[in-house]
């Protein structure tokens, strides 16, 4: 491991305090891309555990989740705690850009608090956002550039933090936006170096992680789920993507061998059972992959990948090396049906007659195929929305996801909205919902694309389930089941149900789901309206 701490200047114990703001919403809401669910803050672990080990005992270092106030106003959790704690230095995270609307209320608190605390911002969405935020927010004095490990050690070890955090590279300044500075990334190389994140910082038990949608998720008594990122970067340039504008394409990795034994702790700290790996590319390095999915399959865990998988790196031997070491639902990451689309609207590198062999595959080794797919690029009309409908139904996957394309800051997206005036230039961190399709090109209007896009969800999910076609009822029944614990007011989920309930001869439970249908469409003319486009009787 590198060490950052041979210029220490002090051994004053200092108290570090990270927030994580808060993020959650409704679970109920259809459209929701955020976590609705109390996720363990994953990279403010990383960020604690590597400090803690290159500094040791001089540092006194605390979580905050604001997500956790029982009951309480933030801004009452956020009082209490420095009173407590009363902290040197506090690093605050935003991930997502609807936690923007609370920064400046806790950056308030915090300097009211003590003047000279010092107030730093990380994540993905202030990285995104730096020059606003730095614009807005006066109590904010330095935003980390991309990861924050290297960053924040080496501010803690200089003499005077915030000389230190107007100099760097890495941390952007009112003072170095003026001076025209580019910041740049400071990258953890070796990623052995931050896999084996330590939980003791949080209350693992307070944390109710929720699996991805699949038929086969929650089956386990008592599931103990613990979140893994065994590699960082990607090579490729999505549009969407917010790191589509940058030239860093380059892979690192954590060793198998440092993986499996940061598992064979949680499994006997934690009991841990079901592992979620959150990685962008997990298969990209495929004999890598091939070895990681054998060493994995010693635990007897239940292993999902929702940030999906690509299609161009699966053969035979790593899907069945997948299925032996507990994955049974798979996320592919296809975004359209449409090769226009694809090429010259997202410059996605995927050749879509790759994507039926590898189902098949994954077929015979009794996988949930779930595919990934994106609506509403700039550019994409109709036919080409129609031609990704008639790819699921032909490819045959169980299931698929929509997302409406998102202007993500920082995206190549976002730039083409702007210049285009597909959404306004003057748009605020704060406005840009990921929930809500923003796009208005002149062929559509933001709502006509949101409505298609559910159409074609209700289509390829319910009108035409796979495994409905396919007579698997129990198995299209647990997946409806699944939607309306996500969705308890979703009537196809409800209508479905009831015919898959009927055909297993479970006809009370089919009437009650029948009525449960009928009741919802009396009171909600959305769906009155899609009962009739489907022409449902």
């Amino acid at each position: 491991m590198p060490n950052y701490t041979e210029n220490t200047v002090s051994t004053i114990r200092k108290n570090i305090l990270l927030v994580l703001l808060p993020y959650l919403l409704d679970s109920t809401s259809l459209n929701s891309k955020l976590r609705s669910f109390k996720a363990f803050p994953y990279g403010l672990l990383s960020l604690a555990t590597y400090l803690k080990r290159q500094i040791g005992n001089s540092l006194n270092i605390e979580i905050l989740d604001c997500n956790f106030n029982d009951g309480r106003d933030i801004i009452s959790v956020i009082k209490g705690k420095l009173t407590e704690f009363k902290p040197d230095v506090v690093g605050l995270s935003m991930m997502f850009d609807n936690s923007y609307g609370y920064l400046k209320d806790i950056s308030i608190t915090i300097k009211k608090y003590n003047k000279d605390t010092i107030v730093v911002l990380g994540g993905a969405a202030a990285t995104a956002s730096y020059a606003s935020i730095m614009a807005e927010q006066e109590n904010i004095d330095g935003i980390c550039f991309s990861e924050g490990e290297i960053p924040f050690l080496r501010m803690l070890n200089s003499k005077n933090m915030l000389d230190f955090v107007d100099k760097d590279v890495s941390w952007i300044t009112r003072s170095s936006l003026r001076e025209g500075r580019v910041p740049k990334k400071t990258l953890v190389e070796n990623l052995d170096d931050v896999i084996a994140v330590d939980y003791g910082f949080i209350d693992t038990s307070s944390y109710a992680m929720g699996e991805a949608f699949s038929p086969f998720a929650g089956q386990m008594a008592s599931r103990k789920q613990f979140f893994l990122l065994t590699s960082r970067g990607c090579p490729f340039k999505c549009t969407f993507c917010m790191r589509s504008a940058d030239d860093d394409k380059d892979m690192r990795y954590a060793s198998v061998k440092e993986i499996i034994n940061h598992l064979r702790f949680l499994v006997s700290e934690y009991n841990m059972n079901v592992l979620t790996i959150y990685d962008d590319q997990i298969l990209l390095d495929k004999e890598r992959a091939k070895h990681l999915f054998r060493e994995l399959a010693q635990f007897n865990f239940r292993i999902e990948c929702p940030n999906g998988l690509s299609v161009a790196f699966m053969d035979d031997e790593l899907i069945k090396l997948m299925r032996d070491a507990g994955m049974d639902t798979v996320f592919l990451a296809i975004e359209s049906g449409s090769p226009y689309v694809l090429n010259e609207l997202i410059h996605k590198p995927l050749k879509l007659k790759m994507v039926k062999p590898v189902v098949k595959t994954l077929r015979k080794h009794n996988f949930w195929i779930h595919g990934f797919f994106v609506s509403g690029m700039p550019g994409e009309r109709d036919e080409h929305r129609d031609e990704t409908v008639e790819f699921i139904k032909e490819v045959g996957l169980d299931w698929s996801g929509f997302s409406l394309a998102t202007p993500s800051r920082g995206s190549e997206l976002f730039k083409i909205c702007i210049e285009n005036g597909y959404i306004r230039r003057d748009m605020g961190v704060a406005e840009l919902d990921v929930n809500k399709y923003i796009i208005n090109t002149p062929e559509y209007t933001p709502e006509y694309v949101a409505k298609k896009t559910y159409t074609m969800n209700l289509d390829v999910n319910f009108v035409n389930n796979y495994r409905m076609k396919h007579g698997e009822y129990r198995i299209a029944a647990d997946a409806f089941m699944d939607v309306i614990k996500r969705y308890p007011n979703h009537a196809f989920a409800y209508y479905y149900l009831s015919k898959s309930l009927y055909a297993l001869n479970k006809d009370r439970e089919a009437q009650l789901a029948m009525e449960n249908f009928y009741e919802i469409k009396r009171k909600d003319d959305m769906w009155k309206e899609y009962v009739k486009y489907f022409n449902i009787s």
